[in-house]
Parts: structure tokens; sequence; C-alpha cells
């Protein structure tokens, strides 16, 4: 009777130990955060030589997993639409950032910003967002004082634009129009002699102009399309990758802006 007496009492208490060692990471690691926002203030400002705000910290662990990590936000003190993500572990050690891709992601924004005002207008009649990616090993080779149109001059043939946007149309019968915008467009990318791009514009239709709030109108290249998906009437799609032979071909072969109504496609009605 009292061996099974113990084995009763064992089983509760063994449970228990294993809730304790679960509830002490999610409630002892993101008590002392502060610690890892520290450390990645601290290996930022080393690395980089500049100040940085630290704005949030979260901590998380895989289920199954011996070891968590920190997650840490941050941005440049001298501009704050650069954010940054800094991974720290348990110890405290940071082990990657991401400064560098988002400063450079950010720079490449800002100029296609004035090629989408330069085509478009005003910034209420469209949204997007443009990433990039870079040849191997381009962290080591330049530092946070490089800008991307530097990197760009040297490193072209190594790097990929990706391009997106939405166009609020004026009319439905505009598309000669936005197809002359998007040739531009190509042209624009085309002269910097990119490894590869690609471009995928969405089209809304004329009457949502009028159905739009202010808040609407603020909202990046994702919510806006995430919100006003069924209202697409078009959708343009291409892209164009330097190693492959059909694909300089295709780029080849568009010689006036009829040349890319291939790539466009009719939204069914909703």
């Amino acid at each position: 009777m009292r061996k099974i007496f113990i084995v009763l009492l064992t089983i509760p208490l063994f449970f228990l130990l294993i809730l304790g060692f679960i509830l002490f990471d999610y409630f002892y690691y993101p008590m002392i955060s502060s610690k890892a926002e520290k450390a990645a203030e601290t290996y930022l400002e080393e690395k980089y030589k500049e100040d940085f705000v630290i704005t949030d910290a979260n901590y998380s662990k895989q289920l199954g997993e011996d070891w968590g990590d920190y997650e840490v936000q941050a941005y440049p003190a001298k501009d704050a639409n650069v954010t940054v993500d800094i991974f720290v572990t348990e110890d405290m050690v940071p082990t990657f950032d991401d400064y560098l891709e988002t400063k450079w992601r950010a720079e490449l924004n800002k100029q296609f910003g004035s090629l989408y005002q330069e085509l478009y207008g005003p910034p209420e009649n469209y949204s997007y967002m443009v990433n990039v990616s870079f040849p191997e090993g381009i962290h080591t080779k330049y530092n946070s004082s490089y800008t991307y149109q530097e990197i760009m001059e040297k490193e072209a043939k190594g790097i990929g634009n990706i391009v997106f946007a939405n166009v609020l149309l004026k009319k439905s019968n505009e598309m000669d129009n936005q197809l002359d915008k998007v040739y531009k467009l190509i042209q624009h990318l085309k002269r910097q002699e990119l490894e590869r791009f690609s471009i995928r514009i969405e089209y809304f239709n004329e009457s949502l102009q009028g159905q739009l709030s202010d808040e609407d109108k603020k909202l990046d290249y994702k919510d806006f399309l995430r919100k006003h998906l069924e209202s697409r009437d078009y959708v343009f799609e291409f892209s164009y990758e330097s190693k492959d032979e059909s694909s300089k071909k295709r780029l080849e072969n568009i010689k006036t802006p009829a040349d890319l109504k291939q790539y466009l496609q009719k939204q069914a009605s909703n």
C-alpha cells in the first residue's frame, strides 16, 4: 500500500515539475527581456558605429527545442522608418541582424517612390513595395556607409528587384495608358542590368476611388490589397532572369507598350 501511495504521489509531482520548467521559460525570460534589449543595442552600436533605439523584444521557444531566443526590434536614431530585427540567445548573445538589408531596401523603395510619383501622380493614386535580393557575401564586402545606389552600381549583375504595386484606375478604358507606364518601368529596370527582376501590378476598378476613406488612402501595399482584393480589374505580371535564355528573349521582344498586353490579365467580375 505504501508503494502505491508513493507512486500516486510521484506522478503528479513529476507533472508539476515539468509544468514548472515550462512556466519558467514563459515567465522568466520575458521578465528579463530588458537584458536582451541592452545586449542588442550594444551589439548594433558597436557594429555599425551609430545610435539605435530599441522598441520591443519578444521571447519565443519552439516546442521541443532546448533553447529559445529573443527577437528584438530597433531603428537607427537617424531614421525611424528603417526597422531592424536582431536575434539574441537566452545567454544574451546577439546572433543576427538585418540592418543592412532593411537600410538598402528602404533606400530602394525611396527611389521607386520618386519614379512612381513621376508615372502615377499623387501618392493617393497608388501604393507599392519593392523587395531586393543581393549576391552572397554582400555583407562582408560593404558596410552601412554604402548606399543602395553605390552597391547597385558595383553589383547589379547579382541583384534582383521584386516590384509590387496597387494602382487606382480613373477610367476602365485607360489600360493602354497604363501599359505605357509599365513599359517605362521595365525600361528603367532594364537599364540597370540587374540579374533578375519581376513586376506585379494590381489595377483597381475606378468606382473604388469614390469609396475610399482617408484611412484607406494611407494603407500600405499589403493592407490595401488585402482589404480591396475583390475590386481588382486587372493584374499585370512580368519577370526577367538574365541566366534564362527564354526570359532574355521575352525581354528583347518588348519593343513597345503594346507588346505588354499578353502579360495583362482581366480579373473575373465579383
